[in-house]
């Protein structure tokens, strides 16, 4: 495993490229060779390719819904760009001990930039989701339809919080039995 203060950069940067280029890579597939909400099956009704533009965020969450006229693309560029700035500053500070958050915020960066890059080339479609995942039981019956950068910022907020949670363990005291 490389020296993570040392190559801390190197890697933030490498995870961000290569993890933007995928998702780049994965969407322009999915734009050019899947018919719109069509079902593929992968693995049966498990696992299926779906295209749809999601014009909302995380979810098809879309303030639009609720307030009228709401401008939703400047909404999400304005907060993209911020996350994308306190992303930085946040990995600028990590503890060298914090190894799970390195990888985190890592992935966080291309989730964020292929995102806000979709609704840039895109402004009136929105974002392109293409992978759909149904276990046939809820939530999961079918899970909301993604893609490769909201599978980066899923896992890398799970990595920050399991980072987080063995932080917090390790700064509890063992509790001494009483005689």
């Amino acid at each position: 495993m490389p020296d993570l203060q040392k190559n801390k950069w190197k890697i933030f940067f490498g995870v961000t490229v290569i993890g933007s280029f995928l998702d780049w890579f994965t969407k322009y597939l999915a734009v050019a060779k899947l018919q719109m909400g069509v079902q593929v099956p992968v693995i049966g009704s498990v696992l299926q390719w779906q295209l749809i533009f999601n014009t909302g965020g995380l979810f098809g969450f879309n303030p639009k819904a609720w307030i009228p006229g709401f401008p939703t693309n400047l909404f999400y560029y304005i907060m993209s760009t911020i996350a994308m700035i306190v992303i930085v500053i946040y990995y600028s500070k990590i503890d060298v001990k914090a190894k799970f958050s390195y990888w985190g915020i890592s992935l966080i960066m291309p989730g964020a930039i292929g995102n806000i890059f979709d609704r840039i080339i895109r402004p009136g479609k929105g974002v392109v989701d293409f992978i759909r995942i149904d276990l046939n039981f809820p939530p999961f019956n079918p899970w909301p339809i993604w893609n490769l950068a909201d599978a980066y910022i899923t896992i890398g907020v799970a990595l920050i919080i399991i980072d987080l949670w063995f932080q917090e363990k390790e700064k509890k005291p063992v509790k001494e039995k009483d005689n």
